[in-house]
């Protein structure tokens, strides 16, 4: 049985390196470009804590909770995906950055608030931060826990992560004051290319964990005819 020190060690590495913290890192500065930095901390802060939040609760539920609503991984990894994907749609048509300045001169501060999309809880802390990767990873580490204490440790370890995660968006919050308005303008459309490109990958990820038979090749008649009957009947 490792150590109980070890375990932590382990068991933090490797949930941190799934959560991707420098992809997380970019597209939050990207997807923050036209806040103020009290409006970054704030969207760091409640964007860790939903994720933290989420991972705590399918940490201590494991798969039961999918088999309860009788839903499925693939499932999720679809609506994340979709999730995703529209929103770095409207971040590639989104006019806002052009335009904040000339917002504040002629409206103030509150009209200001109002066309900022608030990105904290979705879909900076669900799916980007806590995505599906990070709650498989979870279940399955929960799982390999012996005894109570060994439990106990993978809890602290997940508040470690996302503790560390948070200590890493404040800080690039507080660098993006270097970055002139065009670098902010280019990465934010960038990572909206970048978040559809996501998303529909996910999608691909969740249809393939559903083992459609339409996304296989057919080679005959019959087959497609079969599979046209069960779309059918379901």
């Amino acid at each position: 049985m490792l150590g109980h020190a070890q375990y932590l060690v382990q068991y933090f590495s490797r949930l941190f390196i799934i959560t991707c913290p420098l992809a997380v890192v970019a597209l939050f500065v990207s997807m923050t470009a036209p806040y103020t930095l009290a409006e970054r901390i704030r969207t760091a802060k409640v964007g860790t804590s939903v994720a933290c939040g989420t991972t705590l609760f399918f940490a201590m539920v494991g798969e039961k909770f999918f088999e309860f609503l009788g839903v499925t991984m693939g499932a999720f990894c679809i609506t994340g995906g979709i999730i995703l994907t529209l929103l770095g749609i409207s971040m590639l048509n989104s006019n806002d950055m052009d335009n904040s300045n000339d917002q504040d001169k002629a409206t103030g501060k509150e009209s200001t608030k109002k066309s900022k999309v608030d990105i904290s809880i979705t879909p900076l802390g669900i799916p980007i931060i806590c995505g599906p990767a990070c709650i498989t990873a979870t279940v399955v580490l929960q799982g390999q826990a012996k005894g109570f204490i060994q439990n106990i440790i993978g809890l602290v370890a997940i508040l470690l992560v996302f503790g560390a995660l948070y200590l890493l968006l404040v800080s690039s919050a507080k660098g993006t004051k270097w970055l002139t308005p065009m670098v902010l303008q280019l990465s934010f459309k960038l990572s909206g290319l970048i978040i559809a490109t996501l998303g529909v990958q996910m999608i691909f990820g969740g249809l393939r964990q559903a083992d459609l038979r339409v996304l296989k090749p057919l080679k005959s008649v019959t087959e497609v005819i079969q599979v046209v009957q069960n779309i059918h009947i379901c």
